[in-house]
């Protein structure tokens, strides 16, 4: 794609010198930072078409045409943004692990030289349970969850509802005090919903649309930065997290692969007074930490990015990696870039030339045996530098006791180092996504089959494995899927989320003990997950135990304070304890997360009746009561009716509860309550 920055496309072999910061009455102001990061964001799409904002911002600042990312997952290439650290030194390779090294990010180094700090993130992936809040003063994750799926990674807020709110907490940000803003859009990732107008200047293209739209929401947040102040003391960083294949080599989205389309993404920098210029050497997005470090006159301690405007180092080169393809069984891929040379090693090194193989067709390594010997030693160092957390997924003696006293074997877990994600699995593995949009799609019957195949196909993928059990039981096919889950935790013990899922099952089945025995197998293995202590909560609960379902809750809530689903358990199990204020502060809490969760509208509601207030109560029943398949809900509409001085229409709504056609308590209760009320 042409781009207007071409007569400015050379390599950089000098320093590139910062501009001074600004000076108010003879004192240096530090620069201050804003740092947006583009999620799914491919760096080819940069340009006057699809994204006029950002291509006059390359045009006046500095753009690297050859910049790569970590990792193709989201959390694990923003831990690297925000730490200067490589996934192996960090220790968040996946999606949904915590960070927790210890290891200082830009925004706490930031926070302790006197900035204020702010974050808006698009999407859950990147809640504050997940470990980057710290450092940050405001820390916007407010994104709502779909409460039938509080625990998965799929919630996501629009780009111009995350501008709208950065453009909120920099609206605060007055005064002398410096600033570091980061801002994350996530619209880009699949499935791909642009906006018609959006739809239109990408020529139909669904991906491409969503790049458009972002681009409108950056370029709104840019005018209003610029238009501030402030504006000539503010740095900018516009940094994608990883890519998206589109199809190439076979996959659909992202994730599985290191190659080109996955890993390059867009890197764009401006600094005031610094002249615009359009950089060719490697880069990658651990570079952004320690460049924003200088930027804002810090010392960058010892990390594996470099300042960008420094002067290069002699042999600069790229690390990627991917840990994702173990969840089916096979190799996790690195990859070493260096000049036009990659190294690729899954199951064994491949090397392609990407200045003549820019789709990496050919393997090399046999040609150029020296070339992949050299580059497989320096990857290898790099991999080496392992987090001190070590491999959470290895079971300890002391968890392989705790299972045994629970009755689970602990065998080895396979792990598939055999098989490469190479075009015939990835085949399978968009295969398996289109299931999985089916399933969440209700389309069970579709993607059960499918499912039922892959699993047969891949008995050592545990990501099937709980995937086909996990659809047998929203089908109703409990009593297949208990016997898919039990077969999963003796294949994978080291796996909590399948102790977990079959605990669940188990309870829905009425296996008290099963249950109970599962999710504290799940704890044994993760004793902070907060969906396994929310799970015991529920046992507790089931078990006529409130106060110990609310300790358990209230643990959920502290590993994932957002969840809208544990505050209403929690609002819940304090009702039961005859803590009535407490509860409603839980389901005010809840519903300020999710106000349209209607067991937090009917918890409050009957609080609210409980104190007396029956007609404050009306409204939130109303609400709960809009799901017809909710008979506690209609009943305690009934009764609020009934005491805030409605008898018509508490009899109505009694009337419909006591015409149900399935016995029930409440059906029961709304019949009693009418003959007490007589004839009317």
């Amino acid at each position: 794609m042409p781009v207007r920055l071409a007569i400015l496309a050379v390599v950089l072999t000098t320093a590139c010198a910062p501009a001074r910061p600004a000076t108010t009455g003879g004192a240096t102001a530090p620069l201050n930072l804003l740092l947006i990061t583009l999620d799914t964001f491919r760096a080819d799409r940069i340009g006057p078409r699809l994204t006029p904002a950002l291509d006059r911002l390359a045009a006046a600042g500095l753009r690297f045409t050859d910049a790569r990312t970590v990792a193709p997952l989201t959390l694990p290439a923003h831990v690297s943004i925000m730490t200067g650290l490589r996934p192996p030194r960090h220790g968040t390779r996946l999606n949904g692990v915590v960070y927790t090294s210890g290891t200082d990010t830009l925004a706490t180094r930031l926070q302790q030289a006197g900035y204020r700090t702010g974050a808006v993130v698009g999407a859950f992936v990147l809640d504050r349970r997940f470990g980057l809040a710290a450092g940050f003063d405001d820390y916007d994750d407010d994104i709502a969850r779909d409460p039938a799926a509080m625990d998965t990674l799929h919630a996501e807020r629009p780009a111009g509802a995350v501008i709208d709110r950065a453009l909120a907490m920099l609206a605060h940000r007055t005064g002398p005090a410096p600033w570091l803003q980061w801002v994350h859009l996530y619209d880009a990732h699949a499935p791909y919903t642009p906006a018609p107008a959006a739809l239109s200047r990408a020529a139909g293209v669904a991906y491409d649309g969503d790049v458009a739209g972002v681009d409108d929401a950056v370029g709104r947040l840019l005018v209003a930065v610029a238009a501030r102040a402030d504006a000539a003391r503010t740095a900018i960083v516009v940094v994608g997290d990883h890519g998206e294949s589109l199809g190439a080599h076979d996959e659909a989205t992202h994730g599985m692969l290191v190659t080109e389309p996955a890993i390059r993404v867009p890197l764009l920098l401006r600094v005031p007074g610094m002249a615009p210029a359009t950089r060719r050497d490697a880069a990658s997005v651990v570079d952004v930490a320690p460049t924003l470090l200088a930027l804002a006159g810090q010392a960058v301690p010892d990390l594996d990015g470099r300042n960008l405007l420094a002067p290069l180092p002699d042999d600069v080169s790229s690390y990627a990696e991917s840990e994702y393809p173990t969840v089916a069984a096979w190799a996790p891929v690195s990859a070493l870039v260096r000049g036009s040379w990659k190294l690729v090693i899954a199951d064994r090194p491949r090397l392609f030339d990407l200045a003549a193989d820019a789709e990496e067709q050919r393997d090399l390594a046999a040609q150029e045996p020296a070339r992949a010997r050299e580059l497989t030693a320096a990857l290898q160092v790099i991999r080496r530098r392992v987090a001190s957390a070590g491999n959470p997924a290895t079971v300890s003696a002391d968890t392989a006791r705790q299972l045994r006293a629970l009755g689970y074997v602990t065998a080895a877990s396979p792990r598939g180092t055999a098989a490469a994600p190479a075009p015939g699995v990835m085949r399978d593995w968009s295969a398996f996504e289109a299931a999985l949009t089916d399933s969440r799609a209700g389309r069970l019957a579709q993607a059960v089959p499918v499912l039922a195949s892959l699993t047969a196909a891949h008995p050592d993928a545990p990501i099937f494995a709980s995937s086909y059990a996990r659809a047998l039981a929203e089908s109703g096919r409990t009593r297949e899927a208990l016997t898919r889950f039990r077969a999963a935790v003796a294949r994978f013990p080291g796996d909590w989320s399948l102790f977990h899922e079959l605990s669940a099952v188990a309870r829905e089945a009425g296996l008290m003990t099963e249950a109970a025995r599962a999710e504290d197998a799940a704890l044994v293995l993760s004793p902070r997950e907060p969906s396994a202590l929310n799970g015991r909560g529920l046992l507790f609960a089931d078990a006529g135990v409130p106060a110990d379902a609310a300790r358990s809750f209230t643990q959920a809530l502290d590993a994932d304070p957002t969840n809208a689903t544990y505050q209403a358990n929690l609002g819940n199990a304090l009702r039961a304890t005859g803590d009535l204020d407490g509860a409603a502060t839980a389901y005010r809490r809840a519903l300020a997360r999710a106000p349209n969760l209607g067991d937090a509208a009917n918890g409050l509601g009957a609080v609210l009746v409980q104190q007396q207030r029956p007609a404050e109560a009306v409204p939130w029943l109303e609400q709960a009561a809009r799901d017809p398949a909710f008979t506690g809900a209609q009943l305690n509409l009934g009764i609020a009716l009934q005491q805030a001085g409605q008898p018509d229409r508490a009899v109505a709504q009694y009337r419909k509860v006591a015409a149900l056609p399935t016995p029930s308590r409440e059906r029961e209760a709304a019949r009693a309550l009418l003959a007490q009320m007589g004839p009317r």
